[in-house]
Parts: C-alpha cells; structure tokens; sequence
C-alpha cells in the first residue's frame, strides 16, 4: 500500500540533509551558503514495494535547487517552478495517497494548531490547512534548566564577540569575554560556529550568523521564563535587557536562580506558531497571493531554532533541519 509520508518530519530531515550534501559534494554550492535555507516539499511516499518517491525544492545561494527521489536514488533535476508544480499536480492524481492526512492528531496536538492559525489568521498571516503539529506532546523529552541555562550563556558571550567583530575589534573582544566562559562554566558547551568564533577560525557568515543569535538567545531566555512574551515575531529582541539577564548575575549559580523552566505545553505551543510562521514566510515567496504579515524572517527562523533545540535530543543546533 502506497503511504503518505509528506508529515515524516525525520525523513524530510534527512532528504533535505542528502539535498544540501549533494550541493556541496558536487561544489555547486560552499559550506557558507546554506544559512537561512528552505526547503519545500511537493510530495513524498512510500510505494507498494516500499521504495521512497519524492520532489521537493532546496532554496539556497539566491538560488533554488529541484530534487526528485526515485527507487530511494536522489537527483538533482533540470526543471523550473512551473514544471514542479505540474509534476506535483500529476502525481496527486496518479497516487491519492499523496491527498491523504495520514498523521492522526490528537485532541491537543488539533487545539493547538487550530489555536495557532487562528491568531495567524487575525494578524494577516497566511494559514496552512494542511501543517500540522511536528511533535506529540507523549514523545517529547524538552531540555533541562541546566542545559538551557549553559546553552544560553555560551551563545550570548559568542554573540558579543561576533558584534564585536564587525566594529574590527575581535582581538580586544575575545582577551575580554574569554575568561567568561571560564567564570560561567561554559567553556565546553559550544556548538560549531561558536568554537570559530572563539578561535579565530569562522567566516563571514558565521559572524553574520552568530549576531542574530541573540535572537535564539532571546527565545531560550523566554524558555526559562526570564522574557515574557515572544510571540511577535517581527520586532528584534532588547539586546540591552538580554546582555543584563547574564551579566547582572556573578555565577552561573546565580543566573539559574532566577529562571522558572516553561512547562513542555507552553514551549510545544509556541514551537508550533513558529513553524507556522516559516511557513507563512516561505509560502509569500513563491505566492504572490499569500501574505506573512510583518514577519521578519530572521528573527522568526532564529528563534525557532532555540524551540526545536529545546525540544530534540540534539546538541549543536545548526544540524537541526528547520524546513517548512
């Protein structure tokens, strides 16, 4: 029997991982380039002998890149938005599994993306009828204070220092906040692009990258309860209020002391609304009716990403997929 597997989040991860290794296998795209991707799937399912049939698009570079899956073989095919869109349009009606919901929501998981769309809808956001929920609320495990808490740290003194980078005063900067990594005990939680930073070794995207890091910042300080609200995603964080949450404090000690761990509802609901939100973005790209209201896409994608690492068992969250 053919399955719908459009809602396997892990599989879309892991074709959108085997679309951006392709690319820069075959150096048809850097490493530095695939910041601030989408990826966009038109249909993927298993066929009756079990083998994997899908096309999707990957955005990247100022270009957009078309992949199909064949017999499980991935491909980069010579086609352009019309022609995927027509593929897509055929293939539904060869194969109704692909109109098929085959994800069955629960009554929580149906709350809280009706909930969602309908604050989308009220604030002039497109609306997927299709989108739902990533995560059972059962199967999440969501992060520790004590991991958020050394996730947070580590990413804010990485931020100074990449802010710093721009005013040409990286030297000055690390000989500043290297002790502090020391003092808050994160000297060993960096992820990728925070150990370049720290050594001298990062790019110029990674600089850029790390600078809208407060946003993720922001978002994981919301996750400990020390920001209220971050549901506007179009207006940037308090950069000044965020820096204080940190450096008001004189130990690592201290700093946890004053965080309250959101429950796992509250962190799923607004994981959700920002996934949401992505795709209202990507949606407006390729629809001129669609609209995204005053969303600001990297501030929405920022954020999202500190919820998804909040909730997966991942450490560096630049490996986490935030398609949509």
């Amino acid at each position: 029997m053919e399955i719908n597997q459009i809602y396997n989040t892990q599989l879309k991860e892991q074709l959108g991982n085997a679309a951006i290794a392709t690319l820069i296998d075959d150096e048809i795209i850097d490493e530095n380039e695939i910041s601030g991707l989408g990826i966009r799937f038109g249909y993927i399912f298993t066929t009756d002998d079990n083998e994997l049939e899908a096309l999707y698009t990957v955005k990247c570079a100022g270009k957009t890149f078309y992949f199909s899956v064949r017999r499980d073989a991935i491909m980069i095919e010579d086609i352009d938005e019309d022609m995927f869109e027509k593929t897509v349009t055929e293939m539904k009606s060869c194969h109704p599994c692909i109109m098929s919901n085959e994800l069955s929501e629960t009554d929580v998981q149906k709350a809280r993306h009706e909930n969602n769309n309908k604050f989308l809808s009220e604030n002039d956001i497109a609306v997927s009828q299709t989108l739902t929920c990533l995560y059972n609320d059962e199967d999440v495990r969501i992060k520790s204070i004590d991991e958020a808490a050394d996730r947070a740290i580590a990413c804010l003194l990485c931020v100074q220092i990449a802010c710093d980078i721009a005013n040409d005063d990286y030297e000055e900067s690390v000989k500043f906040f290297r002790p502090l990594f020391e003092k808050y005990e994160v000297q060993n939680c960096l992820n990728s692009k925070e150990k370049r930073i720290l050594d001298g070794s990062y790019t110029v995207q990674d600089a850029i990258d790390m600078d809208w890091a407060y946003e993720s910042y922001w978002a994981l300080c919301w996750c400990m309860g020390l920001v209220d609200d971050i549901s506007d995603g179009s207006v940037i964080c308090d950069c000044e209020k965020a820096v204080s949450f940190l450096m008001d404090s004189s130990t690592k000690t201290e700093f946890k002391s004053k965080c309250r761990l959101r429950s796992k509802e509250e962190i799923l609901d607004m994981q959700d609304l920002y996934y949401r939100y992505q795709w209202a973005i990507n949606d407006s790209k390729v629809n001129e009716t669609s609209s995204s209201g005053d969303l600001d896409p990297s501030i929405v994608i920022e954020r999202r990403r500190a919820l998804e690492w909040m909730l997966r068992d991942v450490d560096d969250w630049y490996d986490i997929s935030l398609d949509a």
